[in-house]
């Protein structure tokens, strides 16, 4: 069954992200991050910015990221873009994100192997040269599993990531979200 839901998630981004960008995307930087969460709890993961064409334009119209989280208590899969900032991103960045999570036997605060759906807002603030952290908030519906609540759940995470590689261009040099 985790099988099945990590190959659907999967493909569920690449088809958003084919339909959603038919310009040529390419990938420009993988951050690999830990943080905990609900209903994850610990966890870590990785996400990849898409730029289209205009690499030297990368404003927040302009770019998706997708990524993904797994910790012993549950996963994630998760799309979103990033939106533009007074300031021009100097500050962090905010994404908004489309998320599908499933639970495994022990989360904080949603039912145990259960698949859930939802959004979140998150702000990515720079920390130093090399790193950034995470803040975001988010809700969720339950979609499968057993049913001992409501069937949603607020959500909430806290994290550090870390850049993986990112291009070398002036602009992100300057500007790294």
């Amino acid at each position: 069954m985790h099988q099945l839901l990590r190959i659907l998630a999967r493909a569920a981004v690449i088809v958003v992200i084919a339909w959603l960008f038919p310009a040529k995307l390419h990938a420009s930087d993988l951050w690999l991050d830990a943080s905990y969460a609900k209903p994850l709890r610990w966890n870590v993961g990785a996400f990849l910015f898409f730029d289209q064409d205009d690499v030297q334009n990368r404003n927040g119209g302009r770019r998706i990221i997708v990524g993904g989280n797994v910790g012993p208590n549950g996963m994630q899969a998760w799309g979103g873009k990033p939106l533009d900032l007074p300031g021009g991103g100097s500050n962090g960045a905010l994404d908004l994100r489309a998320v599908i999570t499933r639970t495994w036997d022990n989360p904080r605060g949603a039912s145990p192997n259960s698949t859930y759906v939802g959004g979140e807002v998150g702000w990515l603030g720079q920390v130093g040269f090399w790193g950034a952290s995470r803040l975001s908030v988010g809700y969720a519906k339950r979609v499968s599993g057993p049913s001992p609540g409501d069937g949603h759940i607020l959500t909430w995470g806290v994290g550090f990531e870390i850049p993986a590689f990112w291009e070398t261009t002036s602009e992100t040099r300057r500007r790294r979200f």
